[in-house]
């Protein structure tokens, strides 16, 4: 393990005991942050996100999903979550090479499994508009072209991260005082 992952661990874990508290569910939201640190610190070490990260995180969310209540809406939700952002990468990646790496494509599907639809898609706009001011930074300062790769799982890791620790929070007000539904 790298110093990287340690303070991505450190700060995911204060994370979820400041947002959370000390509960039972700190526990699984504590875990699922972890993974996501793994994740981002994999990819800006290595350029890969390992396989075991996305099956811990599918396991986190099968147990969620159990947690939450078995349900309809909530497999509903739980299978959107995994397919609303992991299809179009996917698609993109099968037209577009190098388009998306499979394990960033891995990685957001399992996390959308783990946060449901709305979490996940607040997640990915999070990471698509961070990561997008991060490449045309790059491309402002020339430190890399417009065939320059961005490794995109740490941006996927802080959007999940966000959406998991305040998103339900962000979506309700959106949904109750930007756009009151009538």
């Amino acid at each position: 393990m790298t110093p990287v992952f340690y303070i991505f661990g450190f700060v995911a874990i204060a994370s979820a005991i400041i947002v959370c508290g000390f509960k039972p569910v700190t526990i699984l939201v504590s875990l699922f942050l972890i993974l996501l640190a793994a994740s981002g610190a994999a990819d800006i070490n290595k350029g890969i996100v390992p396989d075991l990260i996305p099956i811990f995180i599918t396991i986190l969310g099968i147990v969620r999903f159990f947690i939450n209540g078995i349900s309809f809406n909530n497999a509903l939700d739980c299978l959107e979550g995994a397919l609303c952002l992991s299809v179009p990468m996917l698609i993109v990646a099968l037209i577009v090479k190098n388009g998306f790496g499979g394990g960033d494509i891995k990685l957001i599907a399992a996390a959308g499994l783990y946060l449901g639809l709305d979490k996940t898609l607040f997640a990915g706009l999070i990471a698509f508009l961070i990561a997008g001011i991060y490449g045309v930074y790059n491309l402002l300062t020339k430190k890399k072209g417009l065939k320059g790769k961005i490794r995109l799982a740490p941006f996927l890791a802080l959007g999940c991260a966000f959406s998991e620790l305040f998103g339900a929070d962000i979506i309700y007000i959106f949904q109750t005082i930007i756009i009151p539904v009538h």
